[in-house]
């Protein structure tokens, strides 16, 4: 396990979702990139990130599948 340290939440926010576009501009396989995203609010400053990536253009992959997945206690 790598545990990253930022300054703040928007730092790690950033931080973060620069890993995942990583990620998903790296793949090469034949079938779709799969990104499991955990629900909450923990997550939303990267969602967010993310979302301004894929409008300007940054991190574009249309056969990229999203799943959300919501655990009840």
């Amino acid at each position: 396990m790598r545990v990253v340290i930022q300054d703040n939440y928007d730092k790690m926010c950033k931080w973060a979702a620069n890993y995942i576009a990583d990620k998903i501009k790296a793949h090469k396989e034949d079938r779709p990139f799969v990104l499991g995203l955990p629900t909450g609010s923990s997550p939303i400053g990267v969602y967010k990130e993310l979302i301004r990536m894929n409008k300007a253009g940054e991190v574009v992959r249309p056969e990229t599948w999203t799943v959300v997945a919501k655990l009840n206690k």
